[in-house]
C-alpha cells in the first residue's frame, strides 16, 4: 500500500491499516474509519459508504482538533484527546494518536450504532498505533 504522502511511513500505513482492520471494521454503524496526519494527509482508511470525501474529512480533522485543543485551554485543560460530536444521529469520533508518528483517527458511524463500541476500539487502535501494544 502507497502512503498518500511521501513523509508518511509506508509501515505506518500497513500498520495502520492492520489496525482499523481489527478494531474498526467489526463496529456495527461504521460508516468509515479515517487515519489522517497531523496536518491532513489521508494515512489508511475504510469506506462503507463511497459518497463520504475521504481527503475532505482528513483536511478538517486537523482544524476540528485544533479547535478542541483551544477549547480546552480555555477551560485550562491541558490537552484534547478526544472530540466526539453529533450531527443528525450520525455521530463522528476524532481521537489524537500520539507515538513516533502522530495522527488523527476519525470514526463516522450512522445513528444507532453503538458509541461505547466505538470508543473501544479507537482507544484500542490509538493505544496499537502509539506502540503500546
Amino acid at each position: 500500500m502507497k502512503p498518500s504522502h511521501p513523509s508518511i511511513p509506508a509501515s505506518l500505513v500497513t500498520s495502520s491499516k492492520q489496525a482499523l482492520d481489527s478494531y474498526a471494521a467489526p463496529i456495527d454503524g461504521l460508516q468509515m474509519a479515517l487515519l489522517t496526519t497531523p496536518d491532513g494527509f489521508e494515512i489508511a482508511s475504510l469506506r462503507n459508504r463511497s459518497d463520504l470525501q475521504v481527503n475532505r474529512l482528513a483536511a478538517m480533522a486537523s482544524s476540528l482538533m485544533a479547535m478542541g485543543r483551544a477549547v480546552g485551554r480555555e477551560i485550562q485543560v491541558s490537552n484534547c484527546n478526544r472530540l466526539t460530536f453529533e450531527a443528525e444521529g450520525n455521530v463522528v469520533v476524532f481521537q489524537a494518536i500520539g507515538g513516533d508518528f502522530p495522527c488523527i483517527l476519525c470514526l463516522v458511524l450512522r445513528p444507532g450504532a453503538v458509541l461505547g463500541r466505538a470508543l473501544w476500539a479507537a482507544g484500542e487502535i490509538s493505544q496499537t498505533l502509539a506502540g503500546q501494544r
